[in-house]
């Protein structure tokens, strides 16, 4: 199928929003979005999620880029698909355990956490509606092929050491309401995904948009033709994107795309 765009649309944050208890985009964002599919534009959710956890919105996405970039799917057809390597892998797990603290390693297909039944660790999974059941403990002597990990502090000054410990190898994403934060090699960013689709599809930058809202979104931005950051977004998302639509109570992606007379 020809396309006109691709629209590349952030999750949490961006089509949902936990802090104004919106687990699931609105009615009207849904509406815009299948809008936008009738006027022959792929939409593509892009998010931090692994793919088993991506919940279902009633939508239908053309296309996911998930684990902040690690795998990249059109139409249930995988375009993209990076695994930590299994040296490195088995570092950073060490160095977090040393740390001691609750993490989680993740796959498209399943998830296996140090401890599942951890309080601090259930408290995180629940705080962004993730199911219990996606999650398996981890076997530490035999761990899956891994796309990305996700790891749970106890304060900030964990964060900080593990980023400088981990500095030029692995990205480590903060997430925004609560103490964890997602990580995987440093070269993998959500705009490895996108550009894997749009390459795929031979779509220019010029009519690739995205919308957003955390630091993760960054390099997704730069990539983009157009970068619409949400109401609600990280100050490094002003230098680059190119509009600042509203929040997602305020309808935001509606506006966004209205603003662009994409719907």
């Amino acid at each position: 199928m020809n396309y006109k765009g691709i629209v590349f649309f952030d999750y949490d944050g961006t089509l949902a929003d936990e802090r104004e208890n919106i687990f699931l985009p609105t009615k009207i964002t849904a509406e815009a979005l299948s809008k936008l599919k009738d006027n022959g534009y792929l939409t593509v959710m892009a998010t931090g999620r692994a793919l088993c956890y991506v919940p279902d919105t009633g939508i239908d996405f053309g296309g996911y880029v998930t684990s902040n970039g690690s795998y990249a799917e059109i139409e249930k057809k995988e375009v993209f698909q990076n695994y930590i390597n299994p040296a490195a892998l088995r570092e950073i797990i060490d160095t977090i355990e040393e740390m001691g603290l609750y993490y989680s390693v993740e796959n498209q297909k399943k998830c296996f956490a140090k401890d599942k039944n951890a309080v601090i660790f259930q408290n995180m999974i629940n705080n962004f509606k993730i199911p219990s059941q996606v999650f398996d403990n981890l076997d530490v002597n035999n761990i899956p092929n891994v796309s990305k990990l996700l790891v749970v502090y106890n304060n900030k000054d964990e964060h900080e050491a593990l980023k400088s410990i981990c500095k030029g190898r692995f990205e480590i994403s903060m997430h925004r309401k609560y103490l964890s934060a997602d990580i995987q090699p440093a070269w993998i960013n959500k705009a490895v995904g996108v550009k894997a689709i749009a390459e795929h599809l031979n779509i220019d930058r010029d009519n690739i948009y995205a919308f957003g809202d955390g630091t993760n979104d960054y390099e997704m931005f730069n990539f983009a033709g157009h970068a619409i950051a949400m109401g609600y977004h990280s100050e490094s998302l002003n230098e680059v994107c190119e509009y600042v639509t509203d929040t997602v109570a305020n309808e935001g992606i509606y506006k966004g795309l209205k603003h662009f007379g994409l719907v």
